[in-house]
């Protein structure tokens, strides 16, 4: 009877584990940072239509990034991991979050009982996140095809606060976009964000910013959306497999921190 009990009792505890690492989700651990050594730097599998969700409030109030409520207090960001993950996915996330930890300010931690304010990363329905620190439960959603580690930071770029580089406001400085070659229903992707007030902090317009779409993202016939107005950039548009200098410092100048923590008094 008591052996019986014991056995019972060991399924009952794995059921809870189990349960409840599905329904609250799982953090990553010391072995998935050390597979992230092993992870290459692969070409999206995936064009990033869609991916950027900005709820409607923030287009009546301005700047996103540019105000404190907008953004996760001293660069840390909690997280929350489906563990619906394989072993080499969680090696490219916890690669994409040593990114951030070593070459920013920004720190991705496991979320504990005290944050209120949390992302989830699940794989949802392709690739997307929500903008900016939203408050409460924001999705960050990576699917299979999102996997890939210029993905997962271009991502992580939107939850912290920052938008696609050919949306700028002076980006007609730099590029044109062909309208007539856009799938219908994507022209949203490539309007300007005039209404967002959003900080450039200073850089000027990268062509190659791990923020920039490819020249032929969301094309209906193949030929060019994007185009630089210095031609030979148009074909390495969106090819980036890494952030740029210039991403590096738009984070840290918006967060007001450089790489050891230290953050500007307020």
């Amino acid at each position: 009877m008591f052996q019986w009990c014991k056995v019972n009792s060991f399924y009952i505890l794995l059921f809870c584990i189990c349960f409840l690492s599905i329904v609250y989700g799982d953090f990553l651990n010391s072995q998935d940072f050390y597979n992230a050594k092993f992870v290459s730097n692969d070409v999206p599998l995936t064009q990033r239509l869609h991916d950027m969700r900005i709820p409607k409030t923030r287009f009546k109030r301005g700047s996103v990034v540019m105000y404190d409520q907008d953004k996760w207090p001293d660069g840390r960001v909690p997280y929350q991991l489906s563990s619906q993950y394989t072993i080499r996915q969680r090696a490219v996330i916890a690669k994409a979050f040593n990114a951030y930890y070593t070459r920013t300010c920004i720190e991705f931690v496991p979320r504990n009982s005290s944050d209120s304010d949390y992302v989830y990363i699940s794989k949802k329905d392709g690739c997307y996140a929500d903008f900016a620190r939203v408050g409460g439960k924001q999705e960050v959603s990576l699917a299979d095809e999102c996997v890939d580690y210029p993905t997962v930071i271009h991502e992580l770029m939107h939850v912290i606060g920052f938008i696609h580089e050919h949306q700028r406001s002076d980006r007609d400085d730099f590029i044109r976009v062909i309208w007539r070659n856009i799938i219908d229903g994507a022209n949203t992707d490539f309007e300007k964000l005039n209404s967002l007030g959003l900080s450039n902090y200073g850089e000027t317009y990268d062509y190659f910013s791990i923020m920039h779409y490819e020249s032929t993202e969301g094309s209906r016939n193949g030929q060019n959306t994007l185009e630089s107005l210095i031609p030979t950039f148009t074909p390495l548009m969106g090819k980036a497999l890494d952030f740029t200098a210039g991403d590096l410092r738009r984070v840290n100048k918006a967060y007001q921190c450089d790489t050891s923590r230290k953050f500007k008094k307020k």
